[in-house]
């Protein structure tokens, strides 16, 4: 009966010892990223303006980057393009050639660019915005045009709700 009762002991410490404790802080956080959200089209541009804006106001100001045509900031991937170097066939790639033909049309009419926000298809937002001739990126680069692709899953699960 002793060793019976001390065999019920060990397995009982032994048992209780191995617990293992979960962050529960990452879990709310996954959690939350699988829970289901109702948004409508205004809050999916409205997060993405505000996105894109950020990054235009960091091009667009002090930021001193070496050039590339594909730079990631704020893990956002932005092309940069020069407009002078646009080609015929690029124009024909579907909403974003009609987005590069409206930009170069409009720099070569000498006419205000100001940023912009589309839908491409289903799945993609382009936002689009000109790169200032007196900041530090266009004067490194020579690049006056700036992408930013964005996935729409990525900015649902940017609203706040």
């Amino acid at each position: 009966m002793k060793n019976i009762c001390t065999i019920i002991l060990t397995f009982g410490l032994i048992s209780c010892g191995q617990v293992k404790r979960v962050d529960t802080a990452e879990v709310k956080q996954l959690m939350s990223d699988y829970k289901i959200k109702k948004v409508n089209q205004e809050e999916i541009i409205d997060v993405a303006n505000t996105l894109g804006k950020s990054i235009s106001d960091k091009f667009n100001g002090e930021l001193n980057i070496e050039c590339a045509d594909k730079i990631t900031l704020e893990g956002t991937e932005i092309e940069l393009i020069d407009l002078s170097l646009v080609t015929p066939e690029a124009l024909k790639n579907g909403k974003i050639g009609e987005i590069l033909e409206a930009y170069k049309f409009s720099k070569e009419q000498k006419q205000l660019i100001g940023d912009n926000i589309q839908k491409v298809n289903d799945t993609l937002y382009l936002y689009s915005f000109p790169i200032k001739t007196n900041s530090l990126v266009y004067k490194n680069c020579k690049k006056d045009l700036g992408f930013i692709i964005m996935s729409k899953k990525a900015l649902v699960k940017s609203v706040k709700k």
